[in-house]
C-alpha cells in the first residue's frame, strides 16, 4: 500500500511538471489565440459590493474588446476562502481567473487550516484600483483632527469604541495599525459588514471607524460624522476637504484597501502579460476612471513585475499585524 502511494505521488509530481512545461513551451502561441473560450471572472463576495461593482465593470470591458465573454460568478463564503481556493486549483491557462480584495487575500493568514499561500498559489494579472482607508468620527466626540483625536484617546484607554465590518475584516486591521502607530487603545466593536458597522458609529454605539470613503463620506457630508484623515499620501478627489495622515503627522499611517486579478500558480508569462496590457488599457479609459475615482479610489499602471513587487511588500505587512495582534476569525 505504501508502495502504491509513492508511485502515485511520483506521477502525480511528474504530470505537474509535465504540464508545466508544456506551458512554458506552449505559452506565446496560447497567448496568440487567447481567448478562444469564455473566461470565469470569480469573486469571493456576494452581488453589490466594491469588488463586485469594479469586477463586473472589468469584466464587461474586456468582453468587448477580447472579443470572448468573461463571465462573472460569485462564489462568497469561507472568508473569501472558496472561491480563491477554486481559482488556486484550477488549470493554469488564464480561463479562470479570481477579482480579490485585500480582505479576502490576505484570509488565510486569518484561519488556521486554510491550505492557501496567498503569494504561491497564485499568478499576479493587475492591480485594478487602490482605495485608502479613511479615519472617522461620530461628531459628538470633541476631536477636530487626528491629532487631536489620539490625545483624546490616550487620555482615556480602552474607553473609546471602535466600529469595524467584523472580525479580521480589512477596516478591523486598519484600526489594529493605527492603534500600534499611535499608542491608543480602543475596544474593538464587530458588526456584520459595513453598512452596519457605520450606522453603529452614526447612533453612537461606537466613536472610530477605518472605513473607506464610499462608505462613510457621504454621512460626513450630511454632518452625521465627521472625516478626520484619509490614509494616503495625497488627498482624495472624492473627498478633496478630507487632510491625509501626512499632512496630519502621522505618515507612517498610509493603508489602503486594493482590488485585483489573479489567476492559478504557473499561468504562462504570455497569456498573463496580455491580460494584464489589456485590463489597464481598460482601466485608463474615461468611464472607469470615473468609476474607481466615484468610490474614492484610484487608479496607476502597473506592469505584472510591479504587481508582484508590490505584493512583496503588502502581504507581509499585514501577515505581521495579524500575527502581532493574535487576530483570528475561525
Amino acid at each position: 500500500m505504501v508502495l502504491q502511494e509513492v508511485i502515485q505521488m511520483r506521477f502525480m509530481m511528474m504530470r505537474s511538471l509535465l504540464c508545466a512545461l508544456w506551458f512554458v513551451l506552449a505559452g506565446p502561441a496560447l497567448a496568440q489565440d487567447y481567448p478562444a473560450r469564455p473566461v470565469k471572472v470569480m469573486i469571493p463576495f456576494p452581488p453589490g459590493g466594491p469588488t463586485d461593482v469594479l469586477a463586473r465593470l472589468v469584466a464587461q470591458k474586456l468582453t468587448e474588446s477580447m472579443g470572448q465573454p468573461f463571465v462573472v460568478e460569485n462564489r462568497p463564503g469561507g472568508t473569501g476562502t472558496i472561491a480563491s481556493g477554486a481559482v488556486s486549483k484550477s488549470a493554469p491557462d488564464g480561463y479562470t481567473l479570481l477579482v480579490a480584495s485585500t480582505s479576502s487575500h490576505i484570509s488565510p493568514y486569518l484561519l488556521r487550516n486554510s491550505g492557501i499561500d496567498p503569494m504561491k498559489d497564485f499568478t499576479a494579472v493587475a492591480n485594478l484600483a487602490t482605495l485608502p482607508f479613511y479615519y472617522v468620527i461620530n461628531p459628538q466626540v470633541p476631536a477636530q483632527s487626528l491629532q487631536e483625536f489620539v490625545a483624546l484617546a490616550k487620555q482615556k484607554p480602552g474607553s473609546l469604541n471602535f466600529a469595524s465590518p467584523g472580525s479580521g475584516s480589512g477596516g478591523h486591521l486598519c484600526t489594529e495599525m493605527f492603534m500600534r502607530a499611535t499608542g491608543v487603545k480602543m475596544t474593538h466593536i464587530p458588526y456584520k459588514g459595513a453598512a452596519p458597522a457605520v450606522q453603529g458609529l452614526i447612533g453612537g454605539e461606537t466613536q472610530f471607524i477605518c472605513d473607506s470613503i464610499s462608505t462613510s463620506h457621504p454621512h460626513v457630508k450630511s454632518g452625521k460624522l465627521r472625516g478626520l484623515a484619509v490614509a494616503s499620501p495625497k488627498r482624495m478627489e472624492a473627498a478633496a476637504e478630507v487632510p491625509t495622515t501626512l499632512e496630519s503627522g502621522l505618515p507612517e499611517l498610509q493603508i489602503s484597501l486594493w482590488f485585483a486579478v489573479f489567476g492559478p500558480p504557473g499561468m504562462p508569462a504570455a497569456i498573463t502579460q496580455k491580460l494584464n496590457r489589456e485590463i489597464n488599457r481598460v482601466l485608463d479609459t474615461p468611464e472607469v476612471r470615473a468609476r474607481i475615482v466615484a468610490i474614492g479610489g484610484e487608479y496607476s499602471p502597473n506592469t505584472v513585475d510591479q504587481f508582484n513587487a508590490f505584493l512583496r511588500v503588502e502581504l507581509p505587512r499585514w501577515a505581521q499585524v495579524i500575527q502581532e495582534t493574535g487576530v483570528k476569525v475561525d
